[in-house]
This record gives structure tokens, sequence and C-alpha cells, in this order.
């Protein structure tokens, strides 16, 4: 580990996904890095604890195979592809008298009564335009609707699609139920989606994280826990960053800075250094709440997510999403515990509280006479009050790039890009790449 008085190429800030995919590319061309994670684990998001030998996950449960800059990142940390594992019985909607499960292929979709006739067609129309085209492409485009609710309408969907089928799925997927993300992010998914199918590796999201991190640390660099950044210390002109500031009093100095941190804590540390890029930082968040229980007695058998589609109408009594996730880490086990996690998209001001209860209600309708109460042992109750930006529109048009008006210090994380693992992993690399040709 290097000395206190050593000065490092790079300083990153912030243990995420977009922190560690630039310290892997950084490390791996033979620079000096260093990670400083304010929490005792890697992943921001995407971290996993563990729970009598099985996986937890705290945020985010699951990625889509299809992202190409995590493919690479995920091949680059050395997690083999079966360690991937898909949820292959797609998703189940819940109507509250009757269920309809959408498998992920195109045939699934031809069968999926969730939908009319007319709108799975419409549907299986708009998921093929939006495969032909690159990712980025579609993340790009521009559409006369504003909204991604608007552009449903605009495409032919009617009440009850928007309600019985985009809501609950998009609501989870964009931890916002508003559909008020713009049409490019939306088309952007659909076409990711339509590629492949979701995963979970099989010892969490956090296994990317942590795989990563590994990798980094045998390349000669630094990953260190329980490092807040309190502040950015700036040389005489203002111009240029010479250190960053540890909560205690430690001082860090670095050839170059990362900031690859949430668009609250960028704010705080960027925010008198360079008041310009701090204003083009996305506030609005979308935020979302997790109950984890560990089961006895399984709740069901497929690798499947379960959607609560049916009406509530108190938000606080809600669940959006309920996947026992062991089912798709540990498929075939017999043996508990099963781990469920239930998830409510808290985004707008809906409640936190209560969402083990709502969980234990729900399950009640769901499976009557299902014992939860005597077979779950509750882990924990996890919130995510930014999740991630919501990309209304005209937000992203207005996000900073990696460059700040600091001429060492550069941006990473979904901010810069759009509101997913795939635009953290991207923009981490991205920033590398920004901070190799600044660092040359």
């Amino acid at each position: 580990m290097a000395g206190e008085d050593t000065v490092r190429d790079v300083a990153i800030v912030g243990g995420g996904l977009a922190g560690l995919a630039c310290a892997r590319a950084l490390a791996d061309a033979g620079r000096s890095v260093v990670v400083l994670e304010a929490e005792e684990d890697v992943g921001g998001r995407t971290r996993t604890v563990w729970h009598r030998g099985r996986p937890v996950d705290r945020g985010f449960q699951t990625l889509f195979r299809a992202y190409p800059e995590t493919r690479r990142l995920i091949r680059a940390a050395g997690i083999p592809r079966r360690d991937l594992r898909p949820v292959s019985g797609g998703a189940v909607f819940h109507y509250g008298d009757r269920t309809e499960q959408l498998h992920p292929s195109p045939a699934g979709l031809a069968r999926f009564g969730g939908l009319s006739g007319a709108d799975r067609r419409r549907l299986a129309l708009l998921a093929a335009q939006a495969a032909r085209d690159p990712s980025e492409c579609l993340v790009a485009t521009r559409t006369e609707a504003e909204t991604t609710e608007d552009y449903l309408r605009d495409s032919g969907f009617g009440e009850d699609a928007i309600e019985g089928f985009f809501r609950p799925f998009f609501g989870v997927v964009f931890q916002d139920r508003s559909l008020a993300a713009d049409p490019g992010y939306f088309r952007f998914l659909l076409g990711i989606m339509t590629r492949g199918p979701a995963v979970i590796p099989s010892d969490g999201l956090g296994m990317i994280a942590e795989w990563t991190a590994a990798g980094v640390r045998q390349k000669g660099g630094e990953v260190r826990l329980g490092a807040r950044v309190e502040a950015i210390e700036a040389d005489e002109s203002g111009a240029r960053a010479r250190a960053v500031l540890l909560e205690g009093g430690e001082r860090i100095e670095a050839r170059l800075v990362v900031l690859a941190t949430e668009a609250p804590a960028t704010a705080r540390l960027l925010g008198d250094l360079d008041p310009e890029t701090t204003r083009r930082l996305p506030e609005s968040a979308a935020s979302s709440v997790t109950a984890a229980f560990a089961l006895d007695t399984p709740l069901y058998s497929g690798r499947v997510i379960v959607l609560d589609c049916a009406p509530e109408p108190d938000p606080a009594h809600r669940v959006d999403l309920v996947c026992q996730t062991s089912n798709v880490t540990r498929p075939g086990a017999v043996e508990g515990p099963h781990i469920l996690l239930a998830m409510r998209v808290t985004t707008g001001g809906t409640p936190a509280a209560g969402i083990e209860e709502a969980t234990e209600r729900l399950i009640a309708r769901w499976v009557p006479g299902f014992p939860f109460s005597r077979v779950a042992e509750h882990i924990g109750t996890f919130e995510e009050r930014f999740a991630q930006f919501r990309p209304v529109a005209g937000v992203r048009v207005e996000l900073p790039g990696p460059r700040t008006a600091l001429e060492n210090v550069v941006l990473a994380g979904e901010l810069t890009r759009h509101p997913s693992i795939e635009g953290a992993v991207g923009s981490g690399a991205h920033a590398a790449d920004v901070a190799a040709t600044l660092l040359a």
C-alpha cells in the first residue's frame, strides 16, 4: 500500500460500479490508483450482504445481460458467463384475480394475456425497431412526445395497457411509476431487453463490484473502505485540485481526481469549486425501499419476478415487486433459506415505512394459507433515497460531461449519461479514457 506522503496518479471518490470501472481501466494501464469509498462495502446501489450462506441484494436485484459496457467489465473481472443466472421465467403480472406470465422471448410476448392482441403487436413493433439501433443512438433519440407515457399513448396504447402493463413493469425499471422518463431512455431499455434476458450474478449484484475491486488490488491499486471524502483541496489558482481531504483530517494528494459519486455528493464536493457544472447535475431523485426476508419454505418455484398490478388506493400499502432471488442464484436448492425481496418504488413521497407488513398482507392475498409470519425471518429493510436520477424531459440534455472547470477533476457516474447500471459502468470507462489523456 502506498504511504501517506505518496502522490497517486488518480484518487477516485466513490466505490460504486462507475468508480470501480474507472479504477480497473487505469490500474490495467499501470496508473497508481486509490479508490475512496465512504461505506464499508463496495458496490453502491449494487451492494450485496450475506445471510446464512445466501446473497441478499440491498438495492437493484437484476441487470440486463445485453448491457455492452457492463458485459465488458464483467469479462474483465473474470466472472464466468455461467455465473450470470438468467431470470428465465420472465415476469409474472399479478392482477389480484388472475396472473399472466411474460416470458422473455417473442413467442412469450405473443402468448402474454396481460395485453390485448393489438397492443402485443404494437409492443413487438416498438421492440423490433429498438433492437435495430445501437444502444447509445436510442438514448439520444428525440421525439415529439416529452414523456414515456405520452410516447406510448401516441403509439396507440390505451389506458388498460398503460395501467396494467407499462406502469407496473417500467415503474419498477425506472424506479418511478410516473412514466415521466423521456422516450429515448425508454427505447434504450426496450432495445436492451429485446437483446437478452435479465440476469442475477450467482453471488448477487455485489459480485461485480467485489470482483472488480479485487482486480484493482491485484494490479497494485488501493480500495479503501470507510474513507469518506469531505472536500477537494484546490491550488492557489483554483484551477486544479491538489488533494482530497478525508473525514478525520487525512489528506491524499493526487495528480487527478475522479468524482464517481451520486449527484448530491458530487454537488457537495464540487459546488464552490465549479458552480456551473454543479448547476447541471440532476436533482430529482428516483427512490425505492426493499425489505429482505429469509424463508424456511419457498413462496414459489419459478425463476421469475412478480409484479403487483392490482389497484392499491393507499400507496403506503403498496408493494411493487416481489422476487425470490435464491430461485435464480441457487437454482434447484431444496434447503433454505429462500431469499425473498419485496420492493416499493417511493418516488413522489410515497412512505417507505410499513413495507414489511405490506409484504405479509400481499402474500396473504396471493397465497392464502401461506404461513409467512412463521417461516419468514426479516433480514433488513434497505432504503435508496437517491437510487438514480429521474430522466424527465430535458434533464439528460443538460447533464454535465466528464470534464469540469478544474483541469484535473473528472466526473463519472450515471449523472454524466443515463440512470442505469450501464450508464454508471460506461461513464467509468469514459472517465478512465479522459483521465489517461490528461495524465499523458
